[in-house]
């Protein structure tokens, strides 16, 4: 029984990672740095534990064990603290320790996969213990189905959305635009603790089921966005030249093959190639069709 509990705990982790790895079309992260970062989901965990004991030693109002009395605004405070920015600061900084000046870091995909395997690290151990906590088999089960459809796919989302800004804060400092990179290392915390937060509230809040549903399915298509927005970027960020902003904004192009897109980027190298101020895409006349920013 137990064994199979624990696979049924694992596997949704093992499932998710292995189509986020198959999903870098450009070049495969070395896996002993996938372990290492999957290991460093692991010791989240433990920083989750030590910064939440912390915490409620510190603030009583974050010990409590009933939270079913809280107004709304008390219960937002509580799962947005108490829940959400210390899970998401707690796997971020693993991702920027063990990733960030690895020199496999070389293209802005990486740091999607390199964040999700990072939460699926994490889900992987609260997964294990929310399974085995329950007083019988058929409650381990129910739970056990119930986090392979929301709360694991849920982590490895908001690693999704963690790493797309990532990303774009590694393709920025490379090339020196640090203020842009202060930007997008800010947004890849907050922005994903934003989703855990709202997450988390809507189902502790006792919200109807289709108002969870909805927000379920607008993160993930705009993840899966994210994801097919750096998938279309192909180039080595450290082979751009300093002045193309083509990638700053992870503004690829839609529907185009990687030649192409490699085409596309050899022709905004070129001086005499009038480019979009905000995306750097090429310009037919004054009007991007790609971003729809007005250029005069």
């Amino acid at each position: 029984m137990d064994l199979i509990l624990l696979i049924l705990a694992i596997l949704p982790t093992v499932v998710l990672g292995y189509i986020i790895y198959t999903n870098d079309k450009i070049e495969k992260e070395p896996v002993p740095l996938l372990v290492k970062l999957a290991l460093g989901g692991i010791g989240s965990v433990i920083v989750t534990l030590i910064i939440t004991l912390t915490l409620e030693i510190l603030v009583p109002f974050f010990s409590l064990e009933n939270i079913t009395f809280l107004s709304p605004v008390e219960l937002a405070i509580y799962v947005f603290i108490g829940i959400a920015i210390i899970e998401e600061f707690s796997k971020w900084i693993f991702i920027y320790l063990i990733a960030w000046k690895a020199k496999a870091f070389n293209h802005v995909y990486d740091a999607i996969v390199y964040s999700v395997f990072v939460s699926l690290g994490f889900a992987t151990i609260e997964n294990i213990l929310y399974v085995f906590m329950n007083e019988s088999f058929e409650e381990s089960i129910l739970v056990a189905i119930n986090r392979m459809f929301f709360s694991v796919p849920g982590h490895a989302f908001f690693g999704v959305i963690m790493g797309y800004f990532i990303g774009l804060a590694k393709l920025t400092y490379v090339h020196g635009k640090r203020e842009k990179t202060n930007k997008y290392l800010l947004l890849s915390l907050f922005v994903p603790t934003m989703c855990h937060f709202i997450f988390d509230y809507i189902l502790m809040l006792g919200a109807p089921m289709f108002v969870f549903y909805s927000f379920v399915a607008i993160m993930f298509g705009y993840g899966i966005s994210r994801m097919r927005r750096l998938a279309n970027v192909p180039t080595n960020i450290f082979g751009l030249p300093a002045n193309n902003n083509y990638v700053y904004n992870a503004f690829g192009t839609k529907n185009l093959n990687n030649q192409n897109n490699q085409k596309n980027l050899n022709n905004l190298n070129n001086q005499s190639d009038k480019i979009c101020k905000n995306c750097g895409a090429k310009l037919e006349g004054d009007y991007c069709n790609y971003c729809k920013t007005i250029n005069y």
